[in-house]
């Protein structure tokens, strides 16, 4: 993963954590409901481990780019099942923020499976800083 590409990919990961944070203000503020404070601390533990696996992945291991890839897949799906089921638990304002979410991991997910992303992590004691160029 080169520098400019895992930058992008940090701030998309920060993002999801401010988003988060914001929505956890948010519901102290309305009195959120349980089924609020949990998803939103699960999406801000998610968001910091997914900070933390660009970081080594950017390094070159290959298992946390796995990691990172596996959950920016999952984590939109999952979504799209929040906002798609009608009497869960979760406001309105609460899916607007977990679609914002879904986009931002989506967006991640698409450049983390790029070829020449793969490709980097594929080769056996290869440095992908220099491989993803």
């Amino acid at each position: 993963m080169d520098n400019q590409l895992y930058a992008l990919i940090q701030r998309l990961f920060a993002a999801v954590v401010i988003l988060s944070l914001v929505t956890l203000g948010i519901a102290a503020a309305v009195g959120g409901s349980s089924t609020v404070w949990i998803r939103g601390i699960v999406v801000v533990v998610i968001g910091a481990l997914l900070i933390l696996f660009a970081g080594r992945a950017y390094r070159g291991s290959r298992g946390a780019y796995r990691r990172m890839r596996l959950m920016t897949t999952v984590a939109p799906v999952a979504i799209v099942a929040i906002i798609a089921i009608p009497h869960d638990g979760f406001p309105a304002w609460m899916k607007v923020e977990q679609a914002l979410v879904g986009v931002l991991l989506a967006t991640a997910a698409t450049m983390v499976r790029r070829q020449r992303v793969r490709r980097a992590y594929l080769e056996v004691d290869a440095d992908p800083r220099t491989l993803a160029r």
